[in-house]
């Protein structure tokens, strides 16, 4: 029953923090407290909605107190860097520990909370409604939710995650982006661990080669070329995969 809740709320957690908040509602977070609990508000209601299908007072509460926990995170956070920029200007290893701090804090409050909610006894149940709609599909509820958490995760939070790992690492390309290229790449990035997890859930680990085969193939000549990006793309490769794999033990 832990996996259940977690994952329920860690789906929460994923599209109230990546889907629902905009890049421009992130920024704001920095600057002005009232976007931190309109950013916690938005947050609440999308874990509430998620949890719809398993619907009751308890589950209710502790959703509730997941986004109380949330709203705690993200406050702390706001203090921090508004005393932090009076005193020092941000730097990209900054930004990538802090965004790192701030989801595994995250991460660990759900932890917390769906421990808390097994060791008192609840257990999730599937309304009657949304238990006939998975009966009538043929497809099980937890099987839906594990999924959909899994390919939430391996789209917005993992190239977020990769992106970060790779401010330290840019090359001198990086300084001038084009936006489409940027676009590109994390598409390409989100497919690939699509297929691999797909792979994967198939126990067709040998074809996974064929996949990062296909990758080098499209980037060779500058693999060959430019040492420095070999490097950068080896990095990026690998924690995507590395990334993949992790998320594999959700289903």
């Amino acid at each position: 029953m832990f996996k259940e809740i977690f994952v329920l709320m860690l789906l929460g957690h994923i599209l109230g923090d990546y889907y629902t908040q905009t890049d421009s509602v992130a920024q704001k977070k920095n600057k002005h407290i009232k976007w931190v609990f309109f950013h916690a508000l938005c947050y609440w209601v999308v874990a509430l909605v998620v949890a719809i299908p398993v619907m009751s007072t308890q589950v209710a509460v502790f959703v509730s107190i997941a986004a109380a926990a949330h709203l705690a995170i993200d406050y702390l956070k706001y203090i921090y860097v508004s005393a932090r920029k009076k005193r020092i200007c941000s730097t990209d290893r900054f930004e990538r520990n802090l965004f790192f701090a701030d989801q595994i804090l995250h991460l660990l409050s759900i932890v917390f909370i769906a421990y808390l909610f097994v060791m008192r006894g609840n257990v999730l149940v599937v309304h009657p409604v949304a238990a006939r709609a998975f009966e009538t599909l043929g497809v099980s509820a937890v099987s839906v939710m594990n999924w959909s958490v899994a390919l939430l995760a391996i789209h917005k939070p993992a190239n977020f995650v990769v992106s970060r790992v790779l401010m330290m690492y840019k090359t001198d390309q990086d300084d001038n982006p084009d936006t489409s290229d940027k676009k590109a790449g994390r598409l390409i990035g989100t497919l690939e661990r699509t297929i691999t997890l797909i792979l994967i859930s198939l126990n067709q680990y040998a074809a996974i080669g064929l996949v990062l085969t296909a990758k080098s193939i499209a980037r060779y000549d500058k693999i060959s070329k430019d040492p420095v990006f070999s490097e950068y793309y080896l990095i990026g490769t690998l924690l995507s995969n590395l990334l993949v794999i992790a998320i594999s033990f959700i289903l």
